[in-house]
């Protein structure tokens, strides 16, 4: 059998964000389990912070850059003056320049200037259609054939979002011979946030959606609720088609690192949609605890997103000295803080985001660390927490929770108590081996 896969990703290391780790995971440890991966990818990465670390990690495996240019101001300026103005280039010097950010939600001021809502229309009705990467299509389609042919690929794995990824696999499908695994990290056409509110452009953003579950030979999701909306959209069409597999934490990254009692840590960006009841309750549970059972309490995320949202909520709170943000890490040090740590902290509400294996989740569920969680009450959270047995629910009943939060910091909780075997489930050696099975159940039909 041909061992052979071509991995197509606009996210790649030394890329550091959320949307790399799932397709680096696989590629890193398919190569230890005898498979020539072989990644394509975009020249330029604009807008994350890097880690050369994560590059290190796949040496050996061929990595293909093929221009890409985005498609906004800071795009077109960097194309024609060579000057560098990616956010990772920036940030070094000490400096940031929203007016380079691809981000439509900085574009929106309190009162925009006419030129700024002309360039808002721009971005949003025609430059990010279907997405900012559509400029890297024709040079990945075009790169990706060479690569098929000249290696002779069996198999190709794409990775949505971005919806440009899932149009590269359908050219390549259609004009090629391989076979095609869609890979989605994202319930794309079914979360508001996850597509246009442009007719024109959410008519091609489903047009993509419905030809990847035609023409993918399989396809992937890492929440096993992302088969059920796919089951509700296409009237169960595609059911035979669809596997659900987690995404795991890199088993290198495993360390016996020792714990430290009472340690709480939240992980990622602490949202406005977020509120301010797990402050609150907080708040109210240290007025009732011992001096030296109350946990240290650290936000590890974008420290300028986190002080914007943290600070004016906890600035009337007792415990406002109490906490520490501490800013972007690279994932190992990051994890070294969580395996540090008792708990960890899931909190985006209980009405939101029922469908999502959040990626911090899983790295808390593998790491066997108890989650204070408000969840919704019937979601993937909860039933993979429940399932690992690691999940404090939060009922937002101040009363109830404050009594139960209490009663868990006062146990001073200690790493076996929380030992799952369910939590090996979320090893990156399991996620690869699962995709593994499906490009052997591809390569016999």
């Amino acid at each position: 059998m041909n061992k052979k896969v071509l991995v197509i990703t606009p996210f790649c290391a030394p890329e550091t964000h959320a949307a790399v780790f799932r397709a680096h995971k696989l590629v890193k440890y398919l190569k230890r389990e005898g498979w020539q991966p072989i990644i394509l990818t975009v020249d330029t990465n604009y807008t994350y912070n890097e880690d050369l670390g994560l590059l290190k990690e796949l040496e050996g495996i061929p990595i293909y850059r093929t221009r890409y240019v985005e498609p906004t101001l800071r795009g077109l300026k960097m194309w024609l003056t060579g000057k560098d103005l990616t956010y990772k280039t920036l940030k070094k010097n000490g400096v940031y320049d929203n007016s380079f950010s691809n981000s439509e939600n900085d574009l929106k001021t309190h009162k925009p200037k006419p030129i700024q809502q002309v360039y808002h229309y721009l971005l949003v009705h025609y430059l990010k259609k279907p997405d900012r990467f559509w400029t890297w299509k024709k040079n990945a389609i075009k790169k990706a054939k060479e690569i098929i042919k000249q290696e002779n690929v069996e198999f190709i794995y794409t990775t949505c979002l971005p919806y440009t990824t899932n149009q590269i696999g359908i050219i390549l499908k259609k004009q090629t011979r391989v076979k095609w695994i869609a890979d989605f990290r994202d319930p794309i056409t079914y979360a508001r946030r996850m597509h246009s509110d442009i007719p024109h452009v959410y008519k091609l953003q489903r047009k993509i959606q419905d030809e990847t579950l035609k023409f993918a030979d399989q396809i992937t999701v890492l929440s096993s609720a992302y088969k059920l909306i796919l089951h509700d959209q296409y009237e169960g069409k595609f059911d035979h088609k669809i596997a659900f597999i987690p995404t795991g934490v890199d088993d290198d990254y495993i360390d016996k690192v020792k714990q430290k009692n009472n340690t709480i840590v939240f992980v990622g960006e602490y949202l406005k949609e977020y509120r301010d009841y797990f402050f609150k309750l907080y708040d109210e549970v240290l007025n009732i605890l011992p001096e030296d059972k109350q946990p240290e309490f650290k936000i590890i995320g974008n420290k300028t997103i986190n002080a914007k949202q943290v600070l004016p909520i906890i600035n009337n709170l007792k415990f406002k000295n109490k906490i520490e943000l501490i800013d972007h890490l690279p994932q190992q040090q990051l994890y070294k803080y969580i395996q540090q740590s008792n708990y960890c902290l899931l909190i985006p509400g209980a009405g939101s985001h029922w469908w999502t294996n959040f990626a911090k989740m899983v790295d808390y569920i593998a790491f066997q660390k108890k989650v204070i969680a408000l969840v919704p009450r019937i979601s993937e959270a909860k039933s993979e927490l429940q399932r690992a047995g690691l999940g404090v629910f939060l009922t937002q009943h101040m009363e109830e929770d404050k009594e139960m939060l209490k009663k868990l910091f006062l146990q001073n909780l200690s790493i076996t108590q929380c030992e799952n075997s369910y939590s090996n489930r979320y090893l990156a050696s399991r996620q690869t081996q699962s995709f593994i099975d499906v490009f052997k159940s591809l390569a016999y039909e």
